[in-house]
C-alpha cells in the first residue's frame, strides 16, 4: 500500500489526452469573469434546492433540479464560447462530439459528477434503444474495471486509490482498445446527449489532425494536441460540494455513473418532488393504461359473475 502511493506521487504520471492540464491566459480570465460568475449562480440555485441529501431515501430530486442543471451546462457552454473567441488557438480546433472530433469519444473511461450523470440519465432514458445502451454501459463498465483490477498489487481489489498506478494504467490499456462511446451515433458519428453530455466531453478541443485522439493510434496519447477548457478552480470545489451534501457516492466515470441512476430510478425516469410519476416500458416509451373497456377486462367478469347468480 505504501509502495503504491509512494509510485502515484513521485512516478510517472500517465496522462490521457483530457487529463492535460491547459491554462487560460490571464487577459482571457479577466474579460470573461461574467461568464464566470454565471457558472457560479448556476451552481448556487442547484445548492440552494432543498432536500438534497434526501435523495438516496426518497429517490426524488428537488423541483426544478433538472431546470437547474441545464442553467449550469447552459453558463458553461458560454464561458466555453468566451474563451473560444480569445483563444485563436480554438477557433479552428475540433471538438469532441462531433462528426470531426468523434475520434475523441473513443477515449474512455470519460470521468462525470453524479449531477450531470442524473441529467445524462433523464435524457437518454426514454429513448426506444435504451436497453441495448444500457447493457453496452455494463459491457464496458465491467471490462474497465477488469482492466484496473488486473493491474492492483494492494490485498483488497475493492479498494483502489483514483491516485494509484493501477487506475492510470488501466485506464489508458482500456481507452486503447478504441471502444466507441455507447452514447456517439455510429451513423451519425455525433454525440447523442450533446445537451446533456458530461463537462469533460464539453471541454475538450482538438488542436492539429483529430483523427491523432484515436487511441487506437500508435502515437496516442503523446501524440494528441489538446485545449482543455475546464470549469475553473473554485466553481469545480463549489460543485464537488453539492455532490457530498447529496451522499450519493457517485461513480466517477460515465459507464458505471449512468447504471447507478438506472438502479435508484428502478428502470424509471429519475423523477423531481411534485412529478407526476411517468411509467416506462423496457423499449424506453411511456408504458401503456389498461384498458378497462376490453371484453376481457376484470371489471366485466365481475358482471358476468353476478348475472349468473
Amino acid at each position: 500500500m505504501v509502495l503504491e502511493a509512494l509510485k502515484s506521487m513521485f512516478g510517472r504520471r500517465i496522462r490521457l489526452p483530457r487529463d492535460l492540464d491547459t491554462r487560460v491566459p490571464r487577459g482571457v480570465r479577466k474579460a470573461v469573469e461574467p461568464q464566470v460568475a454565471a457558472i457560479q449562480a448556476a451552481i448556487d440555485a442547484i445548492a440552494a434546492l432543498p432536500d438534497l441529501a434526501d435523495v438516496a431515501t426518497t429517490k426524488k430530486l428537488p423541483k426544478g433540479f433538472f431546470a437547474a442543471v441545464q442553467a449550469l451546462a447552459g453558463a458553461y457552454e458560454a464561458y466555453i464560447a468566451a474563451v473560444t473567441q480569445r483563444v485563436p488557438a480554438l477557433q479552428k480546433s475540433a471538438r469532441a462530439g462531433t462528426s470531426e472530433g468523434q475520434h475523441a469519444c473513443r477515449e474512455q473511461p470519460v470521468g462525470v459528477t453524479g449531477v450531470e450523470g442524473m441529467a445524462i440519465y433523464r435524457a437518454a432514458r426514454p429513448w426506444k434503444d435504451f436497453a441495448p445502451v444500457a447493457q453496452e454501459l455494463a459491457r464496458l463498465g465491467e471490462q474497465q474495471f477488469k482492466d484496473i483490477q488486473a493491474l492492483h498489487t494492494g490485498k483488497d481489489p475493492e479498494k483502489i486509490a483514483m491516485t494509484s498506478t493501477a487506475v492510470q494504467q488501466g485506464r489508458l490499456d482500456f481507452a486503447r482498445r478504441g471502444e466507441p462511446c455507447p452514447f456517439l451515433d455510429p451513423q451519425a458519428h455525433r454525440c447523442r446527449i450533446w445537451d446533456a453530455r458530461p463537462f469533460v466531453c464539453r471541454m475538450h478541443h482538438l488542436l492539429g489532425d483529430p483523427r491523432e485522439a484515436d487511441p487506437r493510434g500508435p502515437g496516442y496519447p503523446k501524440q494528441v494536441k489538446a485545449y482543455n477548457v475546464r470549469m475553473p478552480l473554485r466553481q469545480q470545489v463549489a460543485l464537488m460540494q453539492i455532490e457530498k451534501r447529496m451522499l450519493m457516492n457517485a461513480a466517477p466515470f460515465l459507464n458505471a455513473n449512468v447504471l447507478q441512476w438506472l438502479q435508484l430510478a428502478e428502470g424509471q425516469l429519475l423523477a423531481e418532488a411534485g412529478e407526476a410519476p411517468m411509467r416506462l416500458a423496457p423499449d424506453g416509451q411511456t408504458a401503456a393504461k389498461a384498458n378497462r373497456n376490453k371484453p376481457g377486462a376484470k371489471k366485466f367478469s365481475k358482471e358476468k359473475k353476478r348475472a349468473r347468480k
